[in-house]
């Protein structure tokens, strides 16, 4: 994992051309740390100096070179998010105002994201909350073209909510209409004359909040409720997700609770909605505490909803050769976050049997005094995470994770990852009481030299790191906490597309 952002040639030497030469260059290293910022929960939650570090690099970076990486996370990438970030950051150094104009248009692809846009330039610009916000004539020109993209069928599928933040960015902006029927638009707009799409959660909420004479006709009118939510699909899959023990504990008929078992498995439904693999496991543990009939068939829909979710783990690798091995000693069943039902014991062979599901090679096995092969099934996936733990402390509970890589070298393996899942940091020292052997450091280095592509993920699900992400010689990345973007964020890194060429080529 080498990304030479330097237009200047190197030499090598020829005795260990297997093994790219590791170089680093502000353009390289602004990269690397945009990316590992961007796996904290909020980009300005990291630490404050971590903060003022990357805006250096931002400062010292040529600003057509930042803006081109902006365009090339949005576009290329899909980090639109990290994007918008760079760009408002940009435009507290850089005096180029048309450039920042240009790019806030370019990073931007239609008017409901201008908000959140805003949001960031507000934050990168340090401005008090209340205090009123001012753009530079360029920033609103090149706004103006959204807003005058947009209509009105567009603005009233938006919530009351959305519709008063992007109200707010139209007079902001104060947008010149493109013609008579786009000025009529904007002036309804701003007299709040359009109606707001009615969001099915807040009606259950209201319903749900008033007083009844009895028990029974409140659970008579919740119940109708769920059932006009689940058959017209208005209350979105998410909030079906969150809300299974609830409609369970409204007692709704079988025919309602079998389309909320179709729309739970549908591969459309699952995809539209990005659901997280690990919010599904959540959703099936909590239906595992529930006693209400009907829990089941749930439960099995979500074996189905699970396998679609693979899809959404950008970067996993499914065509390539992958080893995971996993820790499966008691430290290991500390919740991923607090208050979740998923534990750091679920995440390495959730993530095994996704890749497996995917059609992709992965070799699994259980890390402890010993290395331990695990074959792991494809199908009936949320089962299979129940039954692991009964395997807890099957290889002993010390972290050999040497024994991995001494496995590959030993059997000549060529394999293209290799992911260990820990609760606590390893890299290149020897644990206490191991033989001098023990040094994983070295030995991957040794493996280097017959796999020079391999790569080695470190997952500390803890969090020790002082970064959640950092890239070290010899394809070696150190991951700290958990964050399911990280494998886009390893996949940004590893591709062979990310070079000064392509991006230099972006025209703004």
């Amino acid at each position: 994992m080498k990304l030479n952002f330097s237009l200047k040639p190197r030499q090598t030497d020829e005795r260990y051309a297997l093994v790219r030469t590791w170089t680093m260059d502000k353009q390289w290293e602004l990269y690397m740390a945009l990316l590992s910022a961007s796996l904290y929960e909020s980009f300005y939650d990291q630490p404050s100096e971590q903060l003022d570090e990357l805006r250096k690099m931002i400062k010292d970076n040529d600003p057509l070179f930042v803006a081109r990486l902006a365009v090339h996370l949005r576009e290329n990438l899909r980090l639109r998010t990290l994007s918008f970030i760079l760009a408002a950051e940009l435009s507290r150094v850089c005096k180029d105002k048309e450039l920042i104009g240009r790019l806030a248009g370019r990073v931007i692809q239609h008017a409901g994201e201008i908000p959140r846009w805003l949001d960031c330039y507000v934050q990168a610009g340090g401005k008090r909350p209340g205090k009123t916000l001012r753009i530079t004539s360029a920033l609103r020109k090149h706004l103006a073209i959204h807003f005058n993209r947009l209509d009105t069928y567009r603005f009233v599928r938006l919530t009351k909510v959305q519709q008063v933040r992007l109200r707010y960015a139209l007079s902001l902006v104060q947008p010149k209409a493109a013609g008579k029927a786009q000025q009529v638009l904007f002036r309804r707009i701003l007299q709040d004359k359009l109606p707001a799409r009615n969001a099915w959660l807040s009606e259950y909420e209201t319903l749900r909040q008033q007083n009844y004479d009895s028990h029974e006709l409140r659970q008579a009118a919740l119940r109708e409720k769920w059932k006009e939510g689940i058959s017209t699909f208005r209350m979105g899959y998410t909030a079906l997700l969150e809300n299974l023990s609830n409609i369970l504990a409204a007692g709704v008929s079988g025919k309602v609770l079998k389309l909320a078992a179709e729309y739970l498995g549908n591969a459309a439904a699952v995809t539209g909605s990005r659901q997280s693999p690990l919010r599904l496991v959540g959703a099936y543990r909590k239906l595992q505490q529930s006693h209400q009939g009907g829990a089941v068939t749930l439960q099995e829909a979500l074996e189905l909803a699970v396998h679609h979710s693979a899809r959404h783990l950008l970067g996993l690798g499914e065509n390539e050769n992958t080893v995971i091995a996993m820790d499966v000693s008691p430290s290991m069943r500390h919740p991923v976050r607090e208050g979740s039902l998923v534990q750091r014991f679920d995440i390495a062979p959730l993530l095994a049997m996704l890749i497996k599901s995917l059609g992709g090679s992965v070799h699994t096995g259980v890390i402890g005094n010993t290395w331990k092969h695990a074959e792991l099934p494809s199908y009936l996936i949320l089962h299979e995470l129940d039954r692991l733990h009964k395997r807890e402390g099957e290889a002993g509970y010390a972290i050999n994770a040497h024994l991995v890589i001494q496995d590959l070298l030993r059997k000549g393996d060529i394999v293209d990852k290799v992911m260990i899942f820990t609760d606590c940091q390893l890299w290149d020292h020897r644990p206490f009481n191991q033989p001098a052997g023990a040094d994983l450091g070295r030995l991957w280095r040794q493996y280097r030299q017959l796999a020079p592509k391999a790569r080695l993920y470190l997952f500390d699900l803890a969090g020790y790191g002082k970064r959640p992400l950092e890239c070290l010689e010899d394809g070696v990345c150190l991951i700290a906490g958990w964050n399911e973007q990280v494998f886009g964020v390893l996949k940004a890194l590893d591709s062979e597309t990310v070079r000064v060429e392509n991006i230099e080529s972006i025209i703004i």
